[in-house]
């Protein structure tokens, strides 16, 4: 039997999306108070559609868990990708990316040549991420990559930046 280990995203979820659901719920409530027959108003209406649609939005992505990578004694699957089996990877490698203006460190999983993988469209078309990367930065904790690099050094060749 296989030992399979899930590493989950890690979002911070206090931000900017938070406040703005704060202060259209502030606002609304004080709708509410001050002056009720304003939620009859098309507007009003508008306002608290787009209050319940971003708070559902905000939880979805900030209350339930997210896999990051899924990672057992046959293969590493990699958010929602299918498997990429140990025997279909080369190498793995620690590499600095640029996306727009900032620089992310992921950790690329080289496949090998002609393997036969079926590629979804987001690892086809994806920034300077290769179709394989793990990342490093602040959205997964210090020890998930920390157990990410011991486990993957295991399992292929690792090259560390």
């Amino acid at each position: 039997m296989s030992q399979t280990k899930t590493f989950y995203y890690k979002f911070n979820p206090i931000n900017v999306w938070m406040i703005f659901n704060a202060v259209l719920f502030i606002m609304i409530l004080h709708c509410c108070i001050v002056c009720p027959c304003l939620l009859f108003w098309w507007q009003t209406q508008v306002i608290i559609g787009v209050f319940i649609f971003s708070t559902l939005a905000w939880g979805y992505k900030y209350v339930l868990k997210h896999k990051m990578a899924v990672i057992d004694d046959e293969g590493i699957t990699i958010d929602h990708c299918n498997k990429l089996p140990w025997k279909d990877v080369e190498n793995a490698e620690e590499k600095t990316i640029r996306c727009w203006f900032k620089k992310y460190d992921v950790i690329v999983l080289n496949p090998k040549k002609g393997i036969d993988y079926k590629y979804n469209f987001l690892q086809r078309h994806n920034c300077g991420f290769t179709a394989f990367s793990i990342p490093l930065y602040p959205i997964v904790r210090k020890e998930d990559i920390k157990e990410i690099r011991d486990i993957l050094s295991k399992k292929v060749k690792f090259k560390k930046a």
